[in-house]
């Protein structure tokens, strides 16, 4: 919902605070007086958090999440190219399509959480599988097959062959980096793969001698890198995949959602 971590674990410690401060026995289904709460909460959080990021500085993306504990049963609404397309749905339009869609529940339970009718309700679902189809992520790719391309990728931008680059990336092939201002990267998506592959050689020759090797890592229930820049910093990168090829390269530089990232 919220694309972070720490905000998440914010809305969730506010709904059990409200939740012991209600009179005993005043909360006749605790499941859903928990529910609602916390997903009015978040309504309320992504809405303020929208305002921040017309204000972000480059590409915002979603906080990276390495715990597969966490993952068990979401993997496939956490993967980068959707929680990214989720953007594009207002705070409301997005609470109801997840409670639908990756949660399962019934358009009566959305009407009573969100306060929209249910009839709203499967208007907004109908709208957001259609504007979501307009931007459509590439298809699940089996993990056997991701695993390799992503070693694949991890061997280019070790080899330092554009030839490498081409013959992996599709030639839509699109990188986003985020940056956040707080640490050099690209402002803009950078498209076609020989621009992706040539900006991973530059930064093959800045590589200084005891500079780590990057490591192999499952970030969002998918196939990830981490690597380590000659000025200390990290990047954490992610992929989406389209007729065995990488068709998307999702990087995070930005420190403030790397925290939990341990190289």
């Amino acid at each position: 919902m919220l694309g972070r971590v720490t905000e998440a674990e914010d809305m969730v410690q506010e709904t059990y605070l409200r939740f012991h401060q209600q009179p005993p026995g005043s909360i006749e289904l605790p499941k859903a007086w928990l529910t609602k709460t916390i997903t009015r909460l978040c309504i309320d959080q992504l809405r303020c958090a929208r305002r921040q990021r017309e204000e972000y500085v480059g590409t915002w993306l979603p906080e990276p999440i390495t715990d597969e504990n966490s993952l068990e049963g979401l993997a496939d609404t956490l993967g980068m190219a959707f929680m990214l397309m989720l953007e594009a749905l207002s705070p409301i339009d997005r609470a109801v399509f997840l409670l639908r869609e990756a949660f399962g529940h019934d358009y009566f339970a959305i009407s009573e959480i969100t306060g929209k009718s249910e009839t709203a309700c499967r208007q907004i679902v109908s709208r957001a599988r259609e504007k979501l189809g307009r931007h459509p992520a590439p298809p699940p790719t089996a993990t056997q097959e991701a695993e390799r391309l992503v070693k694949e990728f991890l061997s280019a931008a070790q080899s330092g062959e554009l030839s490498d680059f081409l013959a992996l990336l599709t030639d839509d092939a699109i990188l986003y980096s985020d940056g956040g201002g707080k640490v050099r990267a690209a402002l803009l998506p950078i498209y076609g793969p020989d621009r992706i592959g040539r900006m991973f050689i530059g930064l093959r020759r800045l590589r200084s001698e005891g500079t780590p090797p990057p490591r192999f890592i499952a970030i969002n229930g998918s196939p990830g890198i981490v690597l380590r820049h000659p000025d200390k910093s990290i990047s954490v990168m992610t992929f989406a995949f389209a007729g065995g090829r990488v068709k998307a390269v999702y990087m995070v530089r930005n420190p403030d959602k790397l925290a939990r990232i341990r190289f």
